[in-house]
């Protein structure tokens, strides 16, 4: 959970440049300016045997050899040198400071600004008991001259307000101050700091850190610039190593047993830190009580999915949590809290034509029944029939091949706009029927026909697989659309919202949102009368 200092800044009075720097450890790399010493002085010349006749015409040459080596090639010997020093001095990232005279004045009045990190970190054991601590040494420091202000950060930077004298109104703020549950974010607060010394008049400015120094605290990309003059110091509040085990989620999944809604959950377990954890007591609560409980063990920096047993969903909303016993140094994320909700089954209103044959909802329905997860109520009746009470307990609408006289259609944009669901499939029935509301509801008018029976239909060739309907379809193997044909379809003027056309460039499913809910608009049928998508594998998916 530690990590390393984020950022620091050393101000001293000197008449030249300072230079430092961010990773000094890369200098250790300038001990691999040995390596082209001992290239140079291990290098021998290697003698070459040339195979002569005859040695009488050979002068004799005594031959003198020397152990000791010395240097022959400088210039090739100090370039190598030269770059590798450079690449060590690249990787600790040398910068330059200018000094200043202001922060070594041996007196005057002074601005601090006392950063007090807030995040969930700082819950872990002692740690913002020792931070609040901390926070009032650096307070109580000050004189009745100094200006002080202070700042709560977590994601997020919050003042105190301006620096002021007022001790009493300080201390106050960091008495009432509470630990939060955001993570670490230094540059806000740095900020927030600078731009208070900036308006500051005093000729001392000093900011004031406190913090346990999490290393997904900055960003790399974070520029911050305190102004010059202006020194930063930071009091350290973490302990060493810590370890921690935390719920991170839980997943629920829903069955049926014998006509009876139950809910399966999952938790997951993440042991963050060095020492195995072992027979850890998880237990999963409803209305604060135990309803299903679990032995958990974890290695060391390790993961792991509790599942309990299904139990009976509750007949009305109840708060449910999963907690970890015993508690760690971490407690708020020992527990993890949820509502259970009754009611996953989807009531579907399907409207058709009152002469309408029974196969024209029959792939609808049968396709609906095969889905459990949600459970789909399927309510199949003439348009005609519709009653405002359909619409009061109905989730989504469909409209398959049947237009709506302006009274029902003005009641189910109603429907629309306060949340509901409408799909609308267009037919051989469904265009002579709407009026000049239609595009109130559509967002466009439905136009003529289309035929394609003369060149083997058409196909659907372009998706939107960033849109919820066509997501699922988006990774390899997961459908093919392309197989499908659509031997009739109905042009749709819809510049907005298109989710699919066909491969003429005419909009085969277009989404118009009114209000809080949203209207989806298929330009063939749901059965097999104009294509033959309901014979596809893709069609069961695509229409849950």
């Amino acid at each position: 959970m530690r990590g390393s200092k984020v950022l620091r800044y050393t101000w001293h009075r000197h008449p030249a440049l300072l230079m430092g720097f961010l990773t000094p450890l890369f200098l250790a790399g300038l001990a691999a300016l040995s390596v082209p010493i001992l290239v140079h002085l291990t290098h021998r010349a290697r003698s070459e045997t040339v195979p002569f006749p005859s040695l009488m015409f050979l002068q004799r040459i005594p031959y003198r050899s020397s152990r000791r080596q010395t240097l022959r090639h400088w210039l090739l010997f100090s370039l190598r040198c030269v770059a590798l020093a450079l690449l060590a001095f690249a990787f600790a990232r040398p910068f330059l400071a200018t000094p200043s005279q202001a922060a070594t004045a041996p007196g005057g009045a002074r601005t601090r600004v006392v950063l007090l990190d807030r995040s969930g970190s700082l819950a872990y054991g002692d740690r913002w008991t020792k931070a609040k601590d901390a926070a009032r040494r650096a307070l109580a420091e000050l004189t009745s001259e100094d200006r002080a202000s202070l700042v709560l950060f977590d994601t997020v930077a919050e003042s105190s307000g301006e620096p002021t004298a007022d001790r009493a109104r300080l201390a106050a703020a960091l008495e009432a101050a509470p630990p939060g549950f955001g993570a670490t974010r230094y540059a806000p607060a740095l900020r927030l700091a600078a731009e208070m010394l900036e308006a500051s008049s005093q000729p001392r400015q000093e900011v004031v850190l406190v913090t346990d120094f999490q290393k997904t605290g900055w960003d790399g990309r974070d520029e911050v610039r305190l102004p010059a003059g202006a020194t930063l110091t930071w009091v350290d509040v973490s302990a060493g190593a810590a370890s921690n085990l935390a719920i991170t989620g839980v997943e629920l999944s829903r069955d049926y047993e014998a006509g009876r809604e139950r809910v399966v959950a999952a938790a997951r377990l993440v042991n963050k830190g060095t020492r195995a954890v072992d027979g850890l007591d998880v237990a999963l609560e409803v209305d604060g009580r135990p309803v299903r409980q679990r032995k958990a063990s974890l290695a060391a920096n390790t993961s792991a999915t509790v599942t309990f047993e299904p139990f009976p969903l509750p007949g009305a909303p109840a708060r449910a949590a999963v907690k970890a016993s015993p508690p760690d140094g971490l407690p708020h994320d020992d527990a993890f809290s949820f509502v259970l909700a009754p009611g996953g089954d989807l009531r579907v209103l399907v409207l058709e034509s009152a002469g309408a044959p029974g196969r024209r909802s029959l792939y609808l329905r049968r396709a609906l029944q095969i889905g459990h997860r949600p459970r789909f109520r399927v309510d199949v009746k003439p348009a005609a029939a519709l009653v405002p009470e359909d619409l009061a307990t109905s989730a989504v609408v469909v409209l398959n091949d049947v237009a709506l006289p302006a009274p029902a259609l003005g009641r189910l944009r109603a429907f629309v706009e306060k949340g509901g669901g409408v799909l609308v499939a267009l037919g051989e029935e469904s265009v002579s029927g709407w009026g000049a509301d239609a595009p109130g509801l559509l967002g466009s008018r439905p136009g003529a026909a289309a035929d394609r029976s003369s060149d083997w239909g058409g196909t659907l060739a372009h998706l939107d697989y960033a849109h919820p309907v066509f997501e699922l379809f988006r990774g390899p193997r997961s459908g093919d659309f392309s197989t499908a044909r659509f031997f009739r379809y109905r042009s749709l003027d819809a510049r907005q919202g298109v989710l699919a056309r066909f491969d003429d460039g005419t909009v085969a499913l277009a989404e118009h949102r009114l209000g809080q809910g949203r209207a989806l608009v298929w330009t063939s049928t749901l059965d097999t009368f104009w294509n033959d998508l309901p014979l596809q594998p893709v069609f069961l998916p695509f229409l849950h």
